[in-house]
């Protein structure tokens, strides 16, 4: 085929030599030059479009097929699942990389929303936080939400039940955390935990020492990456969506919409189409997640998307994202989820959601921001630090957006290895 090709360009090119002026004058030469050219240019452009799609396409990672678990077992480590299931039901699934030999320390790492535990995994391991955690003989614990992929199941309730996806933050935060912390801690015979969390697996931090006080006696530190508290500098382009939050959730309610944000099957299919064939498609995906994260482009490797899409909208519940559009409009708090004036006074013996006060989270703090993060913004950091009462020291990153702390290239030198001094 190749051959057949490039004796036709000879052909073109020794006809298109031998034509003089005076040749021209003949239409019949006139038109066989014509005729020539545009085949010769037809055939570059053919040419140029195989160049670009062979150089071009994206390797095809054997992780972006894995489990979180698979992921650790495929890069060598040991694995285990454990199931915990809480006093409201809900059985949550905590993945564990166990230390080779004696632990020094355990350290649970809990992931933000639409993600699962697979996100402390998408980077190689030689800048993976769980897997550098590891090497470092932590005993290794983590996290997944109640109603992702991975923590889909209930004592009694049918996932595919309404009343099954009736939670939001508080929920979480009053019933998962305290659970797997106290399940952790039996588990590993140990009186202390360091939790690491990422935006919303701050928040809901927060919310259970602040429910559970005698929880933070458990904890030997939290580190803060990106912490969610207050919502009201929110800068990204959904904000405004924010003051339709109500009749959207009403809508979502009236289409009777359970789990919402979850690609698991026919999104799945749509990122592997739009995202994971080159890096051209690649680096788009990676655009629009900078679009609404914040910029610092360069720091995300277009490689890692279908790993990425693989462990990002693994499914939650519309409370959960309704949740954060109330606290963007509420301003200065950091408030439990608002069901109305008559839910409210049902709820909390009040027209107003509950406010948490941070001031009660007496665990050691150390908060890690960006100054270009447009979820958790600065000013809300700065908001969240006037707060805590037991905060241990606070570092921003200036080029950092969302999701620099959990899939930056440079996050190991930048970020990592800080934390492992920290735990040390």
């Amino acid at each position: 085929m190749l051959l057949n090709r490039f004796m036709c360009c000879l052909f073109v090119l020794s006809t298109i030599s031998t034509i003089d002026a005076n040749s021209y004058s003949s239409i019949k030469h006139y038109r066989d030059a014509l005729i020539a050219r545009l085949l010769l240019k037809s055939w570059r452009k053919k040419v140029e479009e195989q160049r670009v799609r062979f150089f071009d396409r994206l390797p095809q990672s054997v992780e972006s097929k894995y489990t979180p678990t698979q992921v650790i077992s495929y890069r060598g480590y040991p694995s285990e699942i454990h199931h915990v299931t809480t006093d409201d039901g809900y059985i949550i699934e905590l993945h564990r990389i166990p230390p080779r030999g004696t632990a020094k320390k355990v350290v649970f790492l809990q992931h933000g929303v639409m993600q699962s535990s697979g996100t402390w995994l998408v980077n190689p391991s030689s800048r993976s936080l769980a897997i550098l955690l590891a090497d470092q003989s932590y005993d290794v614990w983590l996290g997944n939400f109640r109603g992702n992929r991975y923590s889909r199941k209930h004592t009694t309730l049918d996932p595919n039940s309404e009343q099954y996806w009736k939670f939001s933050w508080d929920q979480i935060g009053n019933y998962d955390i305290p659970a797997v912390i106290n399940y952790i801690l039996k588990e590993t015979s140990q009186p202390k935990l360091t939790y690491i969390g990422h935006s919303l697996g701050c928040g809901v931090f927060f919310i259970a020492m602040v429910l559970h006080p005698e929880l933070n006696a458990k904890i030997d530190l939290m580190v803060a990456l990106a912490p969610l508290s207050s919502f009201a500098h929110f800068d990204a382009i959904f904000r405004i969506l924010t003051p339709f939050s109500n009749p959207i959730e009403s809508f979502l309610e009236f289409t009777r919409a359970r789990v919402i944000l979850d690609s698991d099957v026919r999104g799945k299919y749509l990122f592997d189409l739009a995202c994971e064939q080159t890096y051209s498609q690649a680096r788009f995906c990676r655009d629009v997640f900078i679009l609404i994260c914040g910029p610092n482009r360069d720091n995300i490797d277009p490689a890692l998307i279908p790993v990425i899409n693989e462990n990002f909208m693994t499914g939650t519940s519309v409370a959960v994202i309704a949740q954060f559009a109330q606290n963007y409009n509420a301003g200065d708090v950091f408030q439990a989820y608002d069901y109305g004036r008559e839910g409210n006074l049902q709820k909390y013996g009040s027209t107003k959601p509950y406010q948490y006060d941070l001031t009660k989270v007496t665990a050691p703090v150390y908060v890690f921001s960006g100054n270009a993060d447009r979820i958790v913004t600065p000013k809300d950091v700065d908001w969240l630090l006037t707060k805590l009462s037991n905060l241990k020291g606070s570092t921003r990153f200036y080029e950092y957006n969302h999701l620099d702390f959990i899939w930056g290239t440079d996050v190991k030198e930048r970020l990592y290895d800080n934390i492992l001094t920290l735990l040390s």
